[in-house]
């Protein structure tokens, strides 16, 4: 395989599933430095840290020998690899098979026409939107409290209530209907031996969701009643993968705050960046596997959740919890108040009412405190007891001294239990555990 011949399609999906932070880790003892990490260059000698990684840019740099690059120049440098072999020693790593020859062009093309197919679309769906076809939605939009600002920045659209109106614009700007279909813009039936192609987006108000660079990757559209199903969004493609998509992310990361407000959906944060949250984004889908994870915390040292308080809600935040704390990112939760979302919230109270949710937001150890408190009667011995043991389990987790300490006085203060007490009870149990070794 010639190097040409590895497409850049394939390279972007090695870079995001090659973080570059978590691959020069394995050489470097990195320190985190706001948006930057910093370690002794492992390149020349040195005894101050001059080697930087970037982690919006995905790059590295040495102030101290000029040595820099991405993911790829830096496993070449430090493995003394010859290209395609840092190629394949990063595809291994990431569990990714290496295209065949030729295979790479067919599969670059596809994408290139699914992006082109995507953007025209959003294009389509905006006009419509603003035009008199789309009244009934540009009514239902605003009716919901979204500027015509607001529509306009993301982009917002409708889907005409037709079966055949995007498939017959797309197909007159020359794009056929497999592309369509590659890009789910389009369905496909068969019956009778006859083929048949549909749209797959219809009578929906329509949200374009766009990566970090800019591109439309996919769509969600919602019905403008009470209809079932309430969202359809795009199926995985080449360009998208719902385990992966981060909703409002292309903006939130230019806010300059090192912080995310991450929500259940899209127009939870399309209403929270109207009301000046503009470091609001929606992980799509609820699994947060590692690539979602990754890419949140290249823009973030501090990630809010704001979720719905319902059981599926709460599952998500302990997912979140602990996915998030493996990459070192802190972690706080929203107590919403006043409304079962934040579009509810900012609604009935205004921004203020939300922006002093956000200053009282728990961290993860109060969260899970409170949480535990729930089932008990602390006015009760029995209560108090019960409440003390798992307290004594969830603090015997935390690493840190300082932190302990705390939360055993407060604990004490509320238990009217001795501080004394608690911290034998939570360094036993960190004993019997291995915490800390």
């Amino acid at each position: 395989m010639a190097e040409r011949r590895i497409s850049e399609d394939f390279l972007r999906e090695l870079r995001d599933k090659n973080e570059i932070s978590e691959v020069i880790s394995s050489y470097v003892n990195l320190r985190r430095h706001g948006s930057t990490m910093k370690g002794l260059c492992p390149f020349h000698n040195e005894k101050t840290p001059s080697f930087t990684v970037y982690l919006d840019t995905q790059s590295f740099y040495c102030f101290g020998c000029g040595a820099g690059g991405d993911v790829v120049t830096f496993i070449r440098r430090i493995e003394n690899l010859g290209y395609l072999d840092a190629i394949k020693s990063l595809a291994q790593r990431a569990n990714m098979a290496l295209p065949e020859d030729h295979f790479d062009d067919g599969v670059s093309n596809r994408r290139r026409r699914i992006l082109a197919a995507n953007r025209d679309a959003a294009r389509f769906f905006h006009e419509c939107l603003v035009g008199s076809q789309g009244r009934a939605c540009l009514d239902y939009l605003l009716n919901r409290g979204y500027t015509m600002s607001t529509v306009r920045h993301f982009g917002m659209g409708y889907a005409p209530d037709g079966w055949h109106t995007l498939c017959d614009y797309l197909h007159g700007k020359g794009y056929t209907m497999p592309e369509l279909v590659d890009a789910n813009l389009a369905r496909k039936s068969e019956k009778n031996g006859k083929v048949n192609y549909y749209d797959n987006f219809r009578n929906r108000a329509i949200v374009p969701i766009i990566d970090v660079r800019g591109n439309v990757v996919a769509f969600g559209g919602r019905v403008l009643d009470d209809s079932k199903p309430k969202y359809i969004n795009t199926a995985d493609t080449l360009v998208y993968k719902k385990g992966t998509g981060v909703f409002g992310l292309n903006f939130a990361k230019e806010s300059g705050e090192r912080r995310l407000i991450l929500t259940e959906g899209y127009m939870d944060t399309i209403a929270l960046h109207q009301a000046g949250f503009t470091d609001a984004i929606a992980c799509l889908g609820t699994a947060l596997p590692d690539e979602q994870v990754n890419l949140v915390s290249r823009y973030a040292d501090e990630v809010l959740l704001s979720y719905d308080s319902d059981e599926a809600g709460q599952k998500a935040v302990q997912r979140a919890i602990a996915a998030f704390s493996k990459v070192g990112v802190k972690v706080r939760v929203l107590a919403l108040s006043g409304g079962k979302d934040p579009d509810e919230i900012i609604k009935k109270y205004g921004p203020e009412r939300f922006r002093a949710i956000v200053d009282g937001a728990a961290n993860d150890i109060e969260f899970r405190l409170n949480k535990a408190k729930q089932p008990f009667d602390l006015n009760t011995d029995d209560g108090k007891i019960s409440f003390m043991r798992e307290a004594v389990g969830i603090l015997a987790a935390v690493d840190s001294d300082i932190e302990r300490d705390v939360y055993e006085s407060r604990l004490s203060n509320d238990l009217g239990i001795s501080k004394e007490s608690i911290s034998a009870q939570v360094r036993s149990q960190r004993r019997r555990k291995n915490y800390g070794r």
